[in-house]
Formats: C-alpha cells, structure tokens, sequence
C-alpha cells in the first residue's frame, strides 16, 4: 500500500545526530564523511527507531489537534505498515529459529516465531510485554493484538483456500496463528506472503507464499488486521500500552 503523503526524516539526518558527525550516502551505503567508513548495521537500526519515534510523534501532534481525525489515522496506518514492512522485518530475514530463542538483536542468537512477532511489534513502536506476548497460544495472541475487536476464525481450509481468503482482504499486514505457530500475512494485490520464523530446518525468519510455505498447514487459523485495525494504530499513535495479561 502506497503512502504518498508520509512524513519522511531523511535517515542520514537522523544517523548524522546520533552520532555526531556528517553521514552521507553512496552507492546506498551510509559512509561517515569524514571518515569514508561504512556505518554499522547496529547504528542504521537505531537510527530507523529514532526516524521512527521523530516521525511518529509529528503524526500524535497532527492527530490530537486536528478536528478530522481520520486523514491522520489513516497516514499512521500506512506510516506504520511501511516501517514493519520495509524496515523492521528486513533487518530480522535470516535469524535462525530455535524453541528457547529470544533474541533482541537480528542476526545474532535465534528466535522463536512467538519471540519474532512481539520483538518486530515492540520495535516498530508499540508499548507491550514481548515476553507475555511470545508465550500465549497463537489464538490468545490473536486476541491480544486485536485490541477488543473480533478475531477471524477458518477452520480446515487448504493454502489454495487461504490464499483466496486473503486476496478478498484489504492490502496490509495481518497476524495470523496457527496450531502451533505464528507471523505475519503481508498482502499486496495479488500477492500474499507468509512472514514468520520457520521452525523446519530451522531455517529461521523468512518471506515465502503461501503457495510454497510447508509451514503454514494448519488445522485452524486465527487472524486479525494490523494494518486496518483503528483501535490498534491508536495505541501505536498515542503509545499506549497493548495489554498482554
């Protein structure tokens, strides 16, 4: 989902503050100026949080002093998918998997699919418990996350029916649990994507289709919106805690 009116901090900015000195880009690599050395990956995302937080907070402000409160709502909702999307889930692609794994940091230790999920969602702005989150059952974690509106429930259907399920969905990001698994859907016109720790081979976090993903079989689904869920983007907005007793 487009968002042609996002607010946008140019991240050399940002990098450039939180180090203190000039940061320039070339060859889409972020190079200190005086130095000509590459900045870490561990400083690039740190400053992505803080582009986030700069940015999030312009919307908040915007949000709470404008009358029609829906533009903003809106420009949130596709600020925030774009970050999961394209910032956050980038960062975790190919952390191994393990039961235990719990790691903070991508591409260091491994992470569980439970962990994967209330790690990217803690560290794209939301204020939760990402422990408390990563232990419930996939349709209690369903619940958590859709902040006390209904939750889909399919029962017995095959990937073809699924994937057809979704491709009636608005374009966004959804969670979706499973048996005994969870992650993400990612849909995009006639694409939909299973984003999630895989546990086989323990091949870690990963974007395949539906189609191809052997992990995502399952007996029952639950499924909310991220994307399209109000009450959920406001509590991202106005950094509210998402309760996870």
């Amino acid at each position: 989902m487009e968002n042609t009116n996002a607010i946008s901090i140019p991240l050399v900015d940002v990098l450039s503050e939180l180090l203190g000195k000039r940061v320039v880009m070339s060859d889409n690599k972020y190079i200190e100026f005086d130095t000509l050395k590459e900045v870490p990956s561990a400083d690039i995302r740190t400053a992505e949080a803080l582009k986030v937080e700069k940015e999030r907070e312009i919307l908040k402000e915007k949000y709470i002093k404008q009358a029609n409160k829906s533009q903003t709502l809106e420009e949130a909702r596709k600020q925030l998918t774009e970050y999961l999307y394209q910032d956050v889930f980038n960062h975790w692609y190919a952390t191994k998997w393990s039961f235990e794994g719990h790691t903070e940091t991508p591409k260091q230790g491994t992470i569980a699919c439970g962990y994967f999920v209330s790690t990217t969602l803690r560290d794209v702005g939301f204020k939760l418990n990402r422990y408390k989150l990563a232990q419930k059952s996939p349709e209690d974690e369903a619940k958590v996350i859709a902040c006390g509106t209904s939750i889909e429930k399919l029962q017995n259907v095959s990937k073809q029916e699924l994937k057809k399920y979704f491709l009636k969905q608005k374009d966004g990001i959804y969670f979706i649990g499973l048996d005994f698994h969870v992650g993400y859907i990612y849909k995009n016109n006639q694409e939909v994507y299973f984003i999630h720790s895989n546990y086989i081979e323990n091949k870690g976090v990963m974007k395949e289709t539906i189609e191809n993903s052997k992990a995502i079989v399952s007996s029952k689904y639950y499924i909310t919106s991220i994307t399209h869920n109000d009450n959920l983007i406001k509590k991202w907005l106005l950094k509210v805690i998402v309760t996870t007793n």
